[in-house]
Parts: structure tokens; sequence; C-alpha cells
């Protein structure tokens, strides 16, 4: 039902993944000069950035502070920064470019808004420019398939992006703790992990007692790593190879979490936690046997930060990641961060577009990388042993330093080992230690050769639709998901199988199949180029290997 077949030769990986560990050496610190003479005017530049509302007002704003200013201080070319609400960066975009105001840089990942730009031709080629963007030029070389992703349908180069750390987007997190005091193995199957999540709620794990510990969460997003056990991602390339929507596939997930919901596997006022927040909090209170967090940001949060806070509840507390389950449906992975993700363009109408790569070419240089992600030496970090950044103050580099990572949105963190999620970790200390290898233990759920990914591809990587297949898709999805979640909580009296013969039709009704006839179209135009489930698995597995 997912057959797909690969298109990036293995070749060319195991060359790209050589280069890198033979480029990989200790970086250094001295810092990146400017190009031009200091007697020379630099160019100056228009250049988006997300304004999170996360800089102290000591540090100043988007527009200058101590990093906007050592930008330009080093920078060949002067950046003037024009800050976008990062909750309506698309709104005030738009405007920005319909008005002839936008930035000659542009930064932002919605690939949606990145496309509808292209289609008004409003996007700068980049191809007869990228002689000013050495190090980029060297990361597609690495990368070809970030050519291939930044390319357009007439054969142009248009965006620029970045390689990603081959992680999970999420993964379970089990009571280890609990499993052996209930003599219980770790669930490998759907089957067996029903089984653990109601041994979890009714033999009282945590002894107090009290009926009062819920075996998962399916609050929020998290529900989405349910859905992806079942290979519920939505679409999926059939037997005779043309695009289907995954019913069978969602039936079996839905028929899953009405089973959570029924048996009282979970809280049952999940819906009333939207942003996941009472999950989260249960679970560091020591009341949730698999968590299932709606997306890991930060890993050392996740496995050492968090697991400190459990423990001062529950001191004998032991978590460990757990592998997606086998399901009816297959063994899948959960999705994973996006291994390449576009981020940056440049607006058509941009007076200098040499001086927007030459800046380009100066931000993805590892030193500039290095200060605007970790700050300066002997100020925000010294050397450690192995030469590898220990910072000095933490509170001081939360004020000073966390907040600039948006300046270097588009770098490639992979090509710096010293700002990998592994750099987080101080193996020193046992509990760090421990937690890097968490990370790792899941990383390497990624390699099991019988796992598929659970979706057609990564969401940033699917064909974006026409202006009017939104409209009906946001509409026709949003009712989708209302009845299904109807099925969940509906009773004997609306069961999952109603639901989804109920969702096939609003689907069909709503204008479902429209969507349908484009998804084939583009697949059959596209598949020997695009970036699919089985691309974005070779990928991330060869960077692990």
């Amino acid at each position: 039902m997912f057959e797909q077949t690969s298109k990036w030769n293995k070749k060319v990986w195991s060359s790209a993944v050589l280069a890198i560990v033979l480029t990989a050496g200790v970086v250094g610190c001295s810092q990146p000069k400017a190009e031009t003479g200091s007697a020379e005017k630099k160019p100056v530049i228009t250049v988006s950035n997300y304004d999170r509302g996360n800089i102290p007002a000591a540090e100043g704003s988007v527009e200058e502070n101590r990093w906007t200013k050592w930008i330009n201080e080093h920078s060949p070319v002067e950046a003037k920064f024009v800050p976008v609400l990062r909750s309506e960066a698309v709104q005030k975009l738009n405007v920005m470019f319909a008005s002839g105001s936008a930035p000659d840089m542009v930064n932002d990942y919605d690939t949606g808004f990145r496309d509808s730009l292209y289609q008004q031709k409003q996007l700068l080629p980049l191809d007869d420019y990228l002689q000013y963007a050495p190090e980029y030029e060297k990361l597609l070389e690495k990368y070809p398939q970030l050519r291939e992703v930044g390319t357009k349908p007439d054969g142009k180069l248009y965006e620029i992006g970045k390689i990603n750390e081959p992680h999970l987007q999420s993964v379970a997190l089990i009571r280890v703790d609990w499993l052996k005091k209930l003599n219980l193995e770790m669930p490998k199957t759907t089957d067996e992990l029903i089984t653990v999540l109601k041994a979890f709620v009714e033999q009282d794990p945590d002894g107090n007692g009290k009926k009062d510990t819920y075996g998962t969460n399916i609050s929020y997003t998290s529900g989405g790593m349910i859905d992806s056990m079942f290979g519920a991602g939505g679409w999926a390339i059939s037997a005779d190879d043309t695009i289907i929507r995954s019913w069978e596939n969602t039936l079996e997930a839905t028929k899953f979490k009405k089973r959570l919901f029924e048996e009282g596997l979970i809280d049952p006022d999940y819906l009333a936690d939207t942003n996941g927040s009472k999950a989260k909090q249960d679970y560091l209170n020591g009341k949730v046997g698999v968590f299932l967090p709606p997306q890991i940001n930060n890993w050392f949060e996740s496995t050492v930060t968090d697991l400190k806070t459990i423990r001062r509840v529950v001191p004998e507390a032991e978590i460990a990641p757990m592998m997606q389950p086998k399901s009816p449906m297959g063994q899948f992975t959960h999705h994973v961060t996006n291994p390449i993700q576009m981020t940056t363009v440049v607006n058509a109408a941009a007076k200098d577009p040499k001086a927007v790569m030459e800046y380009i070419n100066f931000m993805i240089q590892p030193d500039t990388a290095l200060t605007l992600r970790k700050g300066l030496e002997g100020e925000h970090w010294n050397k450690g042993a192995d030469g590898a950044p220990v910072v000095i103050d933490l509170e001081k580099n939360t004020k000073e330093v966390d907040w600039a990572a948006d300046y270097t949105m588009f770098y490639s963190l992979p090509q710096n080992p010293f700002l990998t999620s592994v750099s987080a970790f101080n193996v020193e200390d046992p509990d760090q230690k421990a937690g890097l290898e968490m990370m790792q233990q899941a990383d390497q759920f990624l390699l099991n050769p019988d796992a598929k990914y659970p979706a057609l591809s990564h969401y940033e990587h699917m064909p974006v639709l026409p202006s009017d297949l939104v409209v009906i898709n946001t509409n026709v999805d949003k009712e989708v998901k209302d009845i299904i979640v109807k099925g969940i909580i509906g009773g004997s009296k609306y069961t999952a199988e109603q639901a989804i013969e109920d969702a096939k039709a609003a689907w069909e009704k709503g204008g479902g199949k429209q969507i349908e006839e484009y998804m084939n179209t583009w697949y059959q135009e596209n598949k020997d180029t695009a970036f699919l489930g089985d691309d974005v698995l070779e990928m991330v597995r060869s960077q692990l290997k």
C-alpha cells in the first residue's frame, strides 16, 4: 500500500557523509572579518526576522541589539532587520509585498507562503548569484537534495535551505519502573501497548492505593503519535502507484483511540486540554505511564530537565524512550524533524542580489553561527577539554544569547559539531549523560529497516494546493476531524466504522475528490523528483549511520 521507489543515489550519500566526517574538525574561534575594506562603504540590504517577543528590554529590539551590531561589524554587508511577529509573519509579509515594501531577503518557514510568492513572480532565481555564496555552494555539493527541493517547476533555484539534525519529531516516553513493578515487558505491538496501559491504570503502579494514574495522553497534537503507529498520515501510495486517502489506516487509529477513551486509559477530559499543558503536568507529577509529547523541540529539556522535575516527586522514576509499536497496518516510525528545510527567498525587486548572497555566505560560516548561537568566547563560554564551548553562566546566556537563534535560521547545525543537540549535554554529569543516551536511543529507532514513514512525506514537502483548493481543504478537513472525534467519544451508538463512513461522505460532499485529483496529477508529474517518505528516511538514516 505504501510502495515507493528510493530516488537518491546511495553513492552520492556515502560521499556526502564522508565529506562531513572529514570536514567536521574543531571549529576555530576567530571571528569572521568583513571582506570589504574599512574605507569602502558596505552595501545595505533589508532582511526579515521573526519577532517572538523574547528579547529582554535591556537587550534592545529585533532591529538593534548586541548581535545585530556584531553582525554588521563583521559582515561584508550592512543588514537592516525588519521584524515580523512570528504569529503574523505571513500576513505582514504579504502586505509588504503587495505594497512594494518587502525586504530584500525573506526568512519564513511557511512552504505555502514561499510558493505563493513564486507563483506571483515575486522571487529572484538564484542560480546566477550562487558564486557569491561559496559556503552555500559547498552545501549544495554535499547535499544534492537541497538543490532539488529548492528548485521550482521552471527548473531554477529559488529557495535557500538548511540541513537539520536527524531526530524524531517526538518519541513516546515510558515509565520503566512501572513496567518492572508490574512485571511487564516493553510493548512491541499496539495490542501489547493496550495491555500495558490497562495495567498502568488498574494496578496502582505508583503504590498510593488510589486509581489516579493515566495510561497515556492524546490531547492537543499528541494523538498524532497514535496516528503514526497506524500509518494514518492522510495520504498513501496505493499498489497501482496512485495517491489515495488512507481511510483504512485512519479507521484503525480511530478504533485504537476509542479504546483508550472507553477503557479509561486516558484523561476523559482530554479535549479540554487544548495546548497539552494538562497532560504535561500530569506526566511531570508522575501520573502518566506512557507520555506522548506533542513535539520535542529541546532534547535536553525532555531528557534531563523534565526527568529531574519528575524525580522531585517520584525519586525512583525510571523513564526510557519507546519505539513505535507495530500495528495491524504495519511497522512505522513517527514523523521526523524535516531533514531538508527551506527557509529563505530573495525578493525579485532586491536592488543588490549580490550583496544578499554575500550576507548569506557570511551568516552560514561556522564561526558566525557559533557566535550567534553560543555567544563570545571568554564572555559567554570557554573551551572545554575537547575544544567544545562550555557555557560560563547559563542565566547570562539566557538573557544575552539564546534569543538570537532566528538570525541564523538558515544555518545547517550539523555543519558545526559544537552546535548540535549532542553538544548541549555534559557527559561528565551522570544525569546529562543518561539524557544523551536517551536521545541517541530514540535516534536508533529510525534505523529499524522494517519501519516505514507514516505519511506520504514530511508536511513541508507536500504539494502546495492552489488557493481554491486550500479553502476546500480547510473546511472539509475540519469537518472530517470533528466527525472522527465524535467517533472516539461517541460510545457504542456511534462506532469508529460509522465515523469513517461519515467522514468519507463529508470528504466527497465537501470537494475532497478535487483535492485527490490534484494530488494525483502532482504525483504523476513529480514522483521522480519529489522528496517522499522513503527519501526522508533514507536521508536521516544516512546521517545517523
